[in-house]
């Protein structure tokens, strides 16, 4: 499939219309960035949602169903994705597989020669401890010329050493990865979406009843960190309602330049109308009534916030 040059400058729709939306900046982004997960779409549809969306996106994770691939369609479609300016990376248990055979070292010189332009280091399945073995793949992952992001968290709270219960943070221990990544060389850092949803919530009652606990926890943590540091994750895993309800409360809290991954490329449209304001979001009374057209009706400058 040809794909369009992406050289030529692009009116938006909104731009030809005479409106105003927030301006999401130039890629390469250190803030605002972008990541869903292609679980394995053709090289067709992910070329098209490029040729419309391709300024949006910062990240693909390429998931799992990919390792089923010919190889040479996984290296084409990572072509088609840098034509856009897109990082790609593999999922983070591709890495962990490699470990868990014997090959840590290995794969990742593999990942870089496939094409791949980011590591992500994580611990979805195996316990962390020393994390000397990881900071030295870091290490050699950033000589072979890859972006590193790291992970804090897992998708369960048993074996979760940042987590006191399901839904407490080991705060203390949460910082202590967080900075212990960043501190040798990762460029961002994962916060697991599972956990997220756990301590936040993922639907407007849960997340308004975990407000004050939840809410304040990881408000905590950011300040410590820093949210530009941080890439928050809502679960690809679950239903796109709860995913969409999470993203906008992500913007309600940091603004509409986070961090946010783990969506998916075929909704990655719908995330840039939420970071607008421009899209409605239900069960969050007036706060998602078309939030940016209340905020102009109401001389609000941050409508997120209003």
């Amino acid at each position: 499939m040809a794909v369009s040059s992406v050289d030529e400058a692009k009116e938006t729709a909104a731009e030809a219309l005479g409106l105003s939306l927030i301006s999401r900046g130039d890629k390469p982004r250190e803030r605002g960035i972008t990541m869903v997960m292609d679980q394995g779409w053709p090289i067709e549809f992910a070329a098209g949602m490029l040729d419309q969306y391709g300024a949006y996106l910062d990240i693909a994770k390429l998931w799992d169903p990919h390792l089923l691939q010919p190889a040479k369609a996984v290296r084409r479609k990572i072509e088609v994705y840098r034509e856009y300016d897109v990082d790609v990376q593999p999922g983070g248990i591709f890495v962990e597989m490699a470990k868990a055979q014997g090959r840590g070292t290995e794969i990742i010189k593999r990942i870089a020669d496939m094409g791949f332009t980011i590591l992500e280091m994580s611990s979805t399945t195996s316990a962390r401890g020393d994390m000397s073995e990881e900071l030295e793949q870091l290490a050699l992952a950033r000589e072979l010329g890859l972006k590193v992001i790291g992970e804090v968290g897992r998708k369960f709270a048993d074996g979760d050493t940042t987590r006191l219960t399901a839904d407490t943070l080991d705060i203390p221990a949460t910082v202590h990865e967080f900075q212990s990544l960043l501190e040798g060389g990762a460029w961002k850092v994962y916060w697991e979406g599972h956990l997220l949803r756990e301590v936040l919530g993922d639907d407007p009652e849960s997340i308004h009843t975990k407000a004050p606990t939840g809410t304040r926890q990881v408000l905590e943590v950011v300040a410590q960190v820093g949210a530009e540091n941080i890439i928050f994750e809502a679960s690809g895993l679950r239903p796109r309602a709860n995913r969409q309800w999470l993203q906008f409360w992500l913007v309600r809290l940091f603004g509409p330049h986070v961090n946010i991954g783990n969506g998916r490329i075929e909704e990655l449209a719908n995330m840039e109308a939420l970071r607008s304001g421009t899209h409605p979001v239900f069960g969050f009374g007036s706060a998602g009534n078309y939030p940016a057209m209340r905020a102009l009706e109401s001389g609000e400058t941050d409508w997120w916030r209003s």
